[in-house]
């Protein structure tokens, strides 16, 4: 429900993390804010609609919907739809936030968020929402005023109509009939003055001492141009001599100069005076006092259209000056300007490290060095966070575009100094060349946006330029995520089960469940097509939910058909961000009383990047586990960074050699095979090598101590019906 802000804003906040509500409300409540705190979309357009909001923290990953749809329906509803909404996500991609522009977000803050930055954008929305309804405010009761002064005007025209019409009659009349009219001008607070079609005073209301601080006999005779500021000088002329309508009133703003020498601005109202012929014989004018308002306005609108911080032109200003560069370009198809989206380097390092204020101040910095590496007609403009964006006017080749990126790469190579301590950074930079196939400023926005994307992909410092194969990349990817949340809404993931065997005996120690995609239009799709994509949205906590939905069921199945091993497990891969999700343990909980299951017939393989994050969160996750009778297994271990310290503190039964170092064993090169399974051995874990394909390797691994593997030399990963099959028949 849209409302007027009131004294205390109130702020919704939807997440569907208790920490992150927690603290912004905290943070929010802190500052003098209102705070309303729900963990659902539903949630929200509740709250939204049954009451009065002022702004909304918007998270995109919800449990019930997303948060794109969210603000869609706040968008569609006439009730909600002027409540600026800001989200806040882990998702940091560009077509992330391009989206979250497009269903009518306000802003975009990446998560981990900066609480000082989330602040300052609350207060700058609510800024401009409130200027909004200052100057929806101030419209209205300048209507008002214009309404009630027209009336005084009329009132006070009839009286000098009246005048006119009877100047021939007694002395004692007209002066009597001057008296009514200066009782009418004299008493009012504005100030009103008659003027001939000159704008010469005739007649000023005795206001003009307090207003002006010229006695009203001063100013008659004298024109109103010997007072109005030279800017203004043709504008205010032109007005008091353009003909007028009997039933015309008009509006000017005008500075004015007072005695003092300082100029004020006016806001006066006119109204002509016309004879019996229809001609206008003056002028009748009233005015008051606008300075302040003007003031206000002009700073608004700067503050609408700068950064805060570094005092460049925003995201606002850059769009409204592309807008007019389109014009330009469909107008003269030779004409081109160029765009440069620029990206600090590890800059979330330098403010975790040396804090938010140090952050803040190496931006000023850099704003300074973008500067010094354009010309005046350009433009650089800061969009948040450690995003710039550089317009090049009127160039004509996109090797100027690629010499301005160059120079800022040579300046940001010598280091920055800032507040005593030497920083080191560096950019990525996405180019783009505009001409007139752009027909809105989004559409550069979101392709400039791909280049800096593709740049740090690449490996960061460094620039990279548009090409269309870039935004047909974007499109597929696009397509791609649609398509795996259409798969996760119709459940088109299948599980597929690799046999993991006793190297000693030939038995059957259990399987590891891997996902597959039935795609309708693309058959089988194997993980490593979809699941970064599936990790760059969030979209993998999803997955994994159904994934381990899936083992649970087919577990119960087989301890109804066949008898299993007491020691038999299905391990399940259960990503980084399921694993520190909140409601990772409550879901998992669920699936195991809805399916019947045993904690114990679960091993959970995770990497060893979650374990070395060593949070509270991660260590109650991994004590919970460990008391449903659940084991763990590091995968891959060894590819990454390992610390032999987490391997001692947590409860970890297994290491699973990588099939990398399996394929690279040779009889006398067995090296880091050997450390891993006597490091492993040491800890008193066991030891899983996985991609083993040859008798060889089976033999050695043996040998070295090895106690199980999986691989194409045992089984391919098999459906369920075939898992099923090797589980009844295998030797």
């Amino acid at each position: 429900m849209s409302t007027t802000c009131s004294p205390k804003p109130v702020i919704l906040i939807v997440d569907d993390i208790p920490d992150n509500l927690h603290l912004l409300t905290r943070e929010l409540s802190a500052q003098g804010y209102e705070t309303r705190a729900v963990l659902t979309g539903t949630m929200a357009l509740t709250v939204a609609r049954s009451t009065p909001i002022d702004l909304i923290l918007l998270d995109i990953m919800l449990p019930d919907m997303d948060g794109y749809t969210v603000c869609q329906t706040l968008k569609a509803d006439p009730a909600t739809e002027a409540i600026p909404v800001i989200f806040l996500s882990a998702l940091d991609e560009a077509l992330d936030k391009v989206k979250a522009f497009t269903v009518g977000g306000v802003d975009y803050v990446t998560k981990p968020f900066k609480t000082i930055e989330v602040m300052a954008r609350v207060s700058t929305q609510l800024s401009l929402r409130q200027a909004q309804l200052q100057l929806q405010q101030f419209n209205q009761e300048l209507e008002n005023q214009v309404q009630q002064r027209t009336h005084e005007l009329g009132t006070a025209n009839r009286s000098l109509q009246a005048e006119i019409q009877v100047r021939q009659q007694v002395e004692q009349d007209l002066r009597h009939s001057e008296l009514r009219y200066r009782l009418i001008a004299d008493h009012m607070g504005d100030l009103v003055c008659l003027h001939n079609p000159d704008g010469q005073f005739l007649y000023v209301s005795p206001s003009a001492q307090t207003l002006l601080g010229y006695a009203p006999e001063a100013l008659i005779g004298k024109s109103i141009a010997d007072f109005c500021h030279p800017d203004d000088l043709q504008y205010v002329q032109i007005h008091f001599k353009a003909p007028l309508e009997s039933t015309q009133a008009m509006t000017l703003c005008y500075r004015f100069r007072r005695q003092s020498g300082r100029y004020l601005w006016l806001e006066t109202l006119t109204k002509p005076v016309l004879d019996e012929t229809g001609q206008m014989t003056s002028t009748v004018t009233s005015s008051r006092d606008v300075t302040r308002r003007v003031k206000i306005e002009k700073q608004l609108r700067y503050d609408s259209l700068h950064d805060a911080l570094t005092h460049l032109p925003n995201r606002d200003w850059l769009a409204k000056r592309l807008e007019l560069e389109i014009l330009q370009c469909q107008r003269y198809s030779q004409t081109c300007f160029g765009l440069l989206m620029i990206d600090l380097d590890r800059f979330k390092a330098v403010n975790d490290s040396l804090g938010h204020l140090t952050g803040d101040k190496l931006l000023i910095a850099v704003s300074s060095l973008l500067k010094s590496c354009v010309r005046d007609i350009d433009m650089v403009s800061r969009w948040g966070g450690d995003e710039f964006v550089i317009f090049l006017d009127r160039i004509t080749d996109l090797k100027e575009a690629i010499q301005v990126a160059e120079r800022i790469k040579t300046v940001l190579e010598s280091p920055i100094e800032v507040d005593g301590k030497i920083i080191f950074t560096s950019a990525s930079i996405g180019i783009l060349m505009g001409n007139s196939a752009y027909k809105t400023s989004n559409e550069i926005f979101r392709d400039v946006d791909i280049a800096l994307y593709r740049a740090k992909a690449l490996g960061r410092n460094r620039y990279e330029i548009f090409g269309l194969e870039m935004y047909q990349e974007a499109i597929a990817l696009l397509n791609l995520e649609n398509d795996l949340r259409l798969a996760i809404h119709q459940q088109h993931f299948v599980t597929y089960y690799q046999p993991i065997v006793s190297l000693s005996t030939q038995a059957l120690l259990g399987f590891e469940a891997l996902v597959r995609w039935q795609h309708p239009g693309r058959g089988l799709v194997m993980p490593g097509d979809f699941i970064d994509l599936a990790e760059d949205t969030g979209l993998i906590k999803a997955i994994g939910s159904q994934v381990l939905r899936q083992v649970c069921q087919t577990i119960k199945q087989w301890e109804n058909e066949y008898s299993l091993d007491d020691n038999f497990r299905v391990s399940v891969n259960v990503s980084g961000q399921q694993f520190r999700d909140a409601t990772f343990i409550t879901t998992l909980d669920h699936i195991l009383a809805e399916t019947g299951v045993r904690g114990d017939r679960l091993k959970l393989e995770i990497t060893e990047r979650v374990l070395l994050e060593q949070s509270d969160s991660i260590a109650q996750t991994l004590a919970d586990i460990t008391a449903r009778g659940m084991q763990l297994s590091i995968d891959d271990f060894g590819t990454g960074y390992s610390s032999l310290r987490y391997l001692s503190q947590f409860a970890v039964q297994t290491l699973k050699i990588d099939r990398s170092f399996v394929s690279q064993m040779q009889p006398r090169r067995q090296g880091i095979v050997q450390a891993i399974i006597d490091l492993a051995h040491n800890l008193e874990m066991d030891c899983i090598a996985e991609g083993v394909e040859t008798a060889e390797q089976r033999s050695q691994l043996l040998q070295l101590g090895c106690e199980a593997a999986q691989g194409y030399l045992f089984s391919r990963p098999l459906p369920l019906a075939a898992a099923s099959e090797a589980l009844q028949h295998w030797p």
